[in-house]
């Protein structure tokens, strides 16, 4: 959109590129305060339209005019503010009071729909989306916004820490969570990365404790390659949430597991570690898990497997 076109949508009078009829409508929605004001402001606009278009506009002035001087719900400071715009010698001055006139009006609008959304809880999402997208220049409104920000922050956030505890699939929330977090500051930012790195690490731990317990149940005596990729992420992590989730993660795999596989292989083991024996025992080794069960037979993998887990 140009600057003559953004000028007269400002101004609620003029909608240049969208018809007469949006034009004689956006005039009757200002306000008249009588044939000045009307006249006044209205040939202002007609005399900063581009010159393709002011004949066009000449022509509905009768019209124009008499829908704005017919218009009951008036604004008094609205009229005074544009009748001062209309004053301004030159069109760029006029164009530009009237782009801060409707600055101001959205800024007021914006404000109000924020305020009712921080005081009631309600159509957050729409205020939010308002935030994110919108061109607004007011600071008051900005910070409202930054108010809105910080709050949605907090409620995803508890939200998602909901999610991760249970294992489950955020379906697209971190990507909202940080989108948002972005809106308030850096720290916010880093913040919501790591939360969503937790969720997706207990996601893995979630699938392969459910897939080590499939196999722990049906006897089959293979480590599920979902417990590899959980324990790397959580290792990744490195922080008090995700050592409390490895431990999970690393007795459901090669301890519990662990006690259904080696009893059964171990002895049949002649010249080599089996594959699903070496997962347990490396791994074993690596969190120094301990296992009344479990010990003897890590022992007794031992001669075949410890040389192995080393290179690997």
């Amino acid at each position: 959109m140009n600057k003559t076109h953004r000028m007269f949508l400002g101004s609620g009078l003029l909608a240049f590129g969208f018809g007469a009829f949006g034009f004689l409508g956006t005039m009757a929605t200002t306000g008249c305060g009588g044939g000045d004001y009307c006249a006044v402001v209205f040939n202002k606009q007609i005399e900063c339209a581009p010159a393709e278009q002011k004949a066009l506009f000449e022509g509905l002035k009768d019209l124009a005019l008499k829908e704005c001087r017919d218009k009951k719900d008036r604004d008094a400071e609205v009229e005074k503010s544009e009748l001062e715009c209309a004053q301004k010698a030159g069109c760029e001055d006029f164009k530009k009071c009237m782009d801060a006139l409707s600055d101001a009006k959205y800024a007021k609008k914006v404000k109000k729909e924020i305020e009712a959304a921080l005081a009631t809880g309600e159509k957050l999402e729409d205020a939010l989306s308002t935030c994110k997208f919108s061109d607004i220049k007011d600071e008051g409104v900005k910070k409202l916004c930054g108010d809105l920000f910080t709050k949605a922050l907090d409620t995803a956030t508890t939200d998602l820490q909901a999610i991760r505890d249970k294992g489950g699939d955020p379906e697209g929330k971190c990507f909202d969570l940080t989108l948002t977090a972005e809106k308030v500051s850096p720290d916010a930012k880093t913040k919501a990365e790591a939360l969503c790195k937790e969720v997706d690490a207990s996601r893995r731990a979630t699938e392969a404790i459910a897939e080590a317990k499939k196999n722990l149940d049906q006897k089959t005596n293979e480590v599920p390659f979902q417990c590899g990729m959980a324990v790397e992420d959580l290792e990744k992590i490195g922080n008090d949430w995700s050592k409390t989730k490895l431990a999970e993660v690393t007795k459901a795999c090669y301890v519990d597991l662990g006690n259904n596989i080696l009893p059964a292989v171990v002895p049949t083991m002649q010249y080599i570690c089996d594959y699903q024996v070496e997962q347990v025992f490396k791994n074993v080794k690596k969190y120094n898990l301990k296992d009344a069960t479990l010990d003897p037979w890590i022992e007794k993998a031992s001669a075949k497997c410890a040389g192995q887990a080393a290179g690997g």
